[in-house]
């Protein structure tokens, strides 16, 4: 590769590097200012408020505290205020070195893709590392496209595994209820809430499907186990309505929560390699740019 070419991709990897800190730097400052602010506005209006409440300040003089209590928030509001002025300078500082290194950059990648343009041409060893980068680079941008419908199928179904959760928990503790009152009102909303949590589970089914899918498609099969969702089934007491019907569809309500409960352990844990892979490709994919 052209000597001066790399020679500018190394500075600007360094920049890039130098950026990163710089950008952890100023968000720090800035944290710091924003904290002081908030002390130093909180000091003030404790020293306006006692400046402000006229009894209370005629009480105060009278009983010879006033003074003192009006003395000691000052001084904290001058602390308050060195301390903001402090952050202040340090936040500024630290932005103006990022807005600097920022600018450095961008002015290298000019310079860089100027010089490129020209190697193209005249370097056909440069062109054919040129192209290799550029097809490594679409690859990477391919493969976090498709971890990205994964990681957007998984959220879906850790939602419809929410919502189902939400329909069961409802429908368990109608179920108490149920079985320690006679009441046919409370059965319908039971069985309305199952009704309910039954529908979400073969919607939920459809989503896990897709994800399913989408796992294959980044190389993440058969990592995903589940029961058939649909298996689940309400277990009528109505004609039976007796303790031990009761028991049974309470039991039946926690098997499935815990189904959904451990089902939705492991899509999390998914979810997590899924964005630590997307991570890594996304570093791949920035080293790899460091070309352009």
């Amino acid at each position: 590769m052209n000597h001066t070419y790399e020679t500018l991709r190394l500075k600007l990897e360094r920049l890039l590097k130098k950026k990163k800190s710089a950008e952890e730097r100023f968000q720090l400052n800035e944290n710091r200012y924003n904290e002081a602010k908030a002390v130093f506005q909180k000091e003030k209006a404790d020293v306006d408020k006692l400046e402000s409440q006229s009894l209370t300040t005629f009480l105060r003089t009278v009983i010879g505290t006033h003074d003192k209590k009006l003395y000691e928030e000052k001084q904290e509001q001058i602390k308050a205020k060195l301390t903001l002025d402090e952050a202040s300078a340090l936040h500024l500082e630290s932005r103006k070195e990022l807005s600097r290194i920022i600018a450095e950059i961008d002015e290298l990648k000019a310079e860089l893709d100027t010089l490129k343009e020209k190697l193209k041409v005249t370097d056909s060893a440069f062109y054919e590392d040129l192209s290799r980068k550029e097809e490594q680079q679409l690859q990477l941008e391919s493969e976090i496209q498709e971890i990205n419908e994964a990681l957007n199928a998984g959220e879906s179904v850790l939602s419809g595994l929410n919502s189902t959760l939400e329909k069961l928990d409802s429908a368990d503790s109608l179920a108490t209820w149920d079985m320690f009152t006679d009441s046919f009102l409370i059965d319908m909303f039971k069985y309305d809430k199952i009704d309910q949590a039954e529908e979400e589970l073969f919607y939920l089914e459809g989503l896990i499907e897709r994800y399913k899918k989408e796992l294959k498609d980044v190389d993440l099969q058969n990592v995903l186990n589940y029961e058939n969702l649909s298996q689940m089934r309400r277990v009528f007491d109505v004609f039976f309505d007796n303790i031990f019907s009761d028991w049974s569809t309470k039991d039946t309500i926690q098997r499935n929560k815990d189904n959904l409960d451990t089902l939705y352990t492991e899509v999390d844990c998914i979810q997590k390699q899924l964005q630590d892979r997307k991570v890594a490709l996304a570093k791949q994919l920035q080293e790899s740019q460091l070309y352009y």
